[in-house]
């Protein structure tokens, strides 16, 4: 892009009739576009004490993974046996719905993917 540009310039310096028109001007472009950032937000407030809490485990159902969620539900009940946990499922992506619904039957929620 750079030579291009150059190319023209010098174009333009030796050819004084293209350039006689009233000059030229070069616009530079970014290649990779323009990014628009999604708004920002502060993370939740932390909960102080888990106990008594509902804790919700999302997996999103690759191979192996329910015995590492097994082991944390295994983990959570032994430390906060008051404590609740509800399991989740699905793909990568929660989806609004899901996040949704997670939101509103959990206290405190862990989201875990395989690989």
């Amino acid at each position: 892009m750079m030579a291009a540009a150059s190319a023209l310039l010098l174009g333009c310096l030796l050819s004084t009739q293209a350039c006689s028109s009233g000059g030229v001007t070069l616009e530079v472009l970014n290649p990779r576009g323009e990014i628009s950032l999604p708004p920002v937000s502060a993370p939740s407030a932390r909960i102080g004490d888990l106990s008594g809490k509902k804790i919700g485990l999302y997996w999103n159902e690759k191979a192996g993974g329910n015995h590492f969620w097994n082991g944390i539900e295994q983990q959570l009940k032994e430390k906060l046996p008051d404590t609740a946990v509800l399991r989740y499922s699905g793909g990568f992506d929660l989806g609004d719905d899901m996040a949704a619904k997670i939101a509103a039957e959990t206290d405190a929620f862990l989201y875990g993917v395989g690989d």
